[in-house]
């Protein structure tokens, strides 16, 4: 969209280098001090609650982005290095001041959507990492569960109708969580994804057609 080339643009005069490497840095130290002193609760004091917000806890408008998955060690080893991956790709591919712009419209829109709900975590924001990966890189091949290769565009879509399925039996707040948190999703690609759902179901039609043929 042109608003958001011309946001991209304004951003020239600033000195910004690649930076998501450092929220990965930072989401793994804050597992580990959460792993290792879990009474301090480090992740509750940096998540993104409104009424604490309006406390004046205003730092957590920014350290929510660095709350860390929970789980496991290996299994959070794994989801971090996943994500510094698709997000340093993206950088790569998109320069610094783009990638910015993206991310930053997906923190903006959990920030909304947390004072909407009372509250809102990260989960949803990194996931709009996820697909922009997958729109960006459809063919490249990860191995699902260390055995089966698979292709990012089918992980995407899997992923995209499980969240679909489960949407009308998420609880409200849940729903204002993902829709705002995934708009800068919508934003960048909205009108890609509608051309490529147009697409899909154009050539299922014309298959289809072409096998009733020789019924």
């Amino acid at each position: 969209m042109k608003w958001i080339n011309k946001l991209e643009r304004s951003l020239y005069k600033y000195p910004i280098r690649p930076f998501f490497k450092y929220i990965i840095i930072a989401m793994g130290g804050v597992y580990l001090l959460d792993l290792f002193f879990p009474m301090a609760f480090l992740s509750a004091r940096l998540s993104l609650i409104r009424d604490s917000v309006l406390a004046g806890e205003i730092w957590r408008l920014f350290t929510f982005l660095i709350v860390s998955i929970s789980g496991r060690p290996f299994a959070v080893l794994l989801s971090l290095y996943f994500y510094y991956f698709i997000g340093t790709a993206l950088e790569t591919k998109w320069g610094a001041r783009r990638f910015l712009v993206y991310y930053a419209l997906g923190a903006i829109g959990t920030i909304i959507s947390a004072f909407i709900t009372g509250y809102a975590p990260n989960t949803y924001l990194n996931l709009s990492l996820f697909f922009a990966f997958a729109i960006e890189f459809p063919h490249f091949q990860v191995m699902l569960f260390f055995l089966f290769p698979i292709k990012m565009s089918w992980l995407a879509a899997i992923n995209a109708m499980f969240y679909l399925s489960s949407f009308i039996f998420m609880s409200w707040q849940h729903k204002v969580a993902i829709l705002f948190s995934l708009a800068n999703l919508f934003l960048f690609f909205g009108g890609d994804i509608i051309n490529r759902i147009r697409q899909t179901i154009y050539q299922y039609k014309r298959r289809k057609a072409f096998k009733d043929q020789f019924k």
